[in-house]
This record gives C-alpha cells, sequence and structure tokens, in this order.
C-alpha cells in the first residue's frame, strides 16, 4: 500500500480510530480529528510526555531491552 490510494485509506482508518481517544473529545471536529490523526500525543505534560524526561525513570522499552540482556 505504497500509492496514493493506499495512504489515504490508513489516513481514514487512523482518522476513525483516533475520534475515541481522550474520552472523544474530538469526534465531530475534523481539526482536533486532523490534529490527533498527525501527532497522537498532544502536549508534554508529565501523563502524556516521555517518563524519563518527567520522572528519570526508564521507558517501557528500556526497561524490557534490560530485562531481555541480563
Amino acid at each position: 500500500m505504497g500509492d496514493r490510494a493506499g495512504r489515504r485509506a490508513a489516513t481514514t482508518r487512523i482518522k476513525r480510530r483516533v475520534a475515541g481517544y481522550y474520552g472523544g473529545y474530538a469526534r465531530g471536529d475534523a481539526r482536533h480529528i486532523g490534529r490527533l490523526t498527525q501527532t497522537r500525543t498532544p502536549c508534554s505534560c508529565p501523563m502524556c510526555g516521555n517518563p524519563r524526561r518527567h520522572f528519570g525513570t526508564p521507558t517501557i522499552q528500556e526497561q524490557r531491552s534490560r530485562a531481555d540482556a541480563g
């Protein structure tokens, strides 16, 4: 699905899915749905952002790689 029709289909599918994010606040507002489609994390607050940046804890991916290594 590397062609234009495939990208449009994927974007439509993602827009349907993200309309329900964050309690569905974006449902019915095309601008908010488009924004959530392009960037799923609307801000960088401690709840939405990277835990390493705010709390100094490793991310889940880093925890898994450490568990696999040792």
